[in-house]
């Protein structure tokens, strides 16, 4: 009997947040930027990264633990500073990404995807006020 080789699930799955969230996100009539580099020019947007990934030694099968974090972030004038904006785009994006079966991964199959915690920052620059919420998810990914 041969061994499974051990792939990295995290571009795979990092591209399976992104299909559900990308054209699903709206602010003000206005689609919301989504990916993993800040999008030059965007006041709103959602940014999304892995914060851990580790395997998990199950014996016969190759399964993954992932925390994948979506920042959604939001750029006002000094003046303004309303948090509103940012836990509009979170409640959306909280409403995508809790089932499991929407996740489409060539080679992986996401077993659960579960809210791990929320966290909101805001910081004032001579520019902008920025606000942010990190949404954090725990997701066990099994390798097929």
């Amino acid at each position: 009997m041969s061994r499974k080789i051990a792939k990295d699930p995290a571009e795979k799955l990092l591209k399976a947040y992104y299909n559900i969230l990308s054209g699903s996100i709206i602010y003000e009539s206005a689609l919301i930027k989504v990916g993993t580099r800040i999008p030059q020019g965007q006041t709103k947007y959602i940014l999304l990264y892995i914060e851990d990934i580790s395997p998990m030694n199950t014996g016969d099968k190759i399964i993954y633990n992932a925390t994948v974090t979506l920042e959604c972030v939001s750029m006002q004038g000094t003046t303004e500073g309303d948090s509103s904006i940012v836990n509009s785009l979170s409640e959306q994006v909280m409403e995508l990404v809790g089932d499991p079966d929407m996740f489409i991964m060539t080679g992986f199959k996401v077993c659960t995807s579960i809210f791990d915690g929320s966290e909101p920052s805001s910081e004032l620059t001579d520019t902008n006020f920025i606000t942010s919420r990190k949404i954090r998810m725990s997701n066990i990914i099994e390798q097929s």
